[in-house]
């Protein structure tokens, strides 16, 4: 009798230690793995592009901050410009939603400084030295130096709005006459940067508005 119960003891201890996981089991098991792993994947991807929107848009962003500093400490030195006999000419000399062109007070001599949007979507400075020799009646080289300010402008940005001294936009955005240009007493800058589409940031626009104080400087 003890022999048959110890026997059977035995044969229970066999069968507890041998038993594993039932197919069953292991296809639960492997669905539950495969769940969670999907799910920390996806978290990870997201993670990614939100990091990488973010990186994108601090880009533009910086970009934008740098050109903008430029182009308004260069249109707020905008001065009128004296000439033999005649009126003097207005400080800006050319404008358009995408192009300026201004008579800047920035050193020993005035330069003539334009801004442009270039066919590969940059925006581009020239800056055009005054002849010192020519002062008080200013002419300016016909060489200038080329200076990208800014890449990546969105195709139909407004880049530049004019403004008359009661604030509002004067009628003609696209001009080069000085009945027109004589009119304008500010500048909207609107910088819109999209350094990289690829990475999602999107574009970023960074906005000033400059006055220009100088308009009754004719000469230095």
């Amino acid at each position: 009798m003890r022999s048959t119960r110890a026997g059977l003891l035995a044969r229970l201890r066999a069968v507890r230690g041998d038993r594993g996981l039932t197919l069953a089991e292991l296809m639960v098991t492997m669905v539950l793995m495969g769940i969670v792993g999907t799910i920390m994947i996806n978290t990870v991807i997201q993670v990614t592009r939100t990091v990488t929107k973010a990186q994108a848009s601090a880009d533009s962003l910086d970009t934008a901050r740098i050109g903008m500093a430029r182009l308004t400490k260069n249109l707020r030195s905008g001065m009128a410009i004296q000439r033999a006999g005649l009126s003097d000419l207005p400080a800006l000399s050319s404008i358009s939603p995408t192009q300026v062109t201004v008579y800047g007070s920035l050193g020993t001599v005035p330069t003539k400084i334009t801004y442009s949007i270039n066919g590969n979507r940059e925006l581009v400075e020239q800056w055009y030295v005054g002849n010192a020799a020519s002062n008080p009646y200013w002419t300016f080289s016909n060489t200038p130096r080329t200076t990208v300010v800014a890449s990546k402008i969105p195709t139909g940005s407004v880049l530049f709005t004019y403004y008359d001294s009661n604030g509002a936009p004067i009628a003609n955005q696209t001009s080069n006459t000085e009945a027109d240009l004589i009119q304008i007493r500010s500048v909207k800058i609107a910088l819109t940067v999209d350094v990289d589409p690829a990475r999602g940031g999107g574009p970023v626009t960074v906005s000033s508005t400059v006055v220009l104080p100088n308009l009754g400087i004719a000469k230095r």
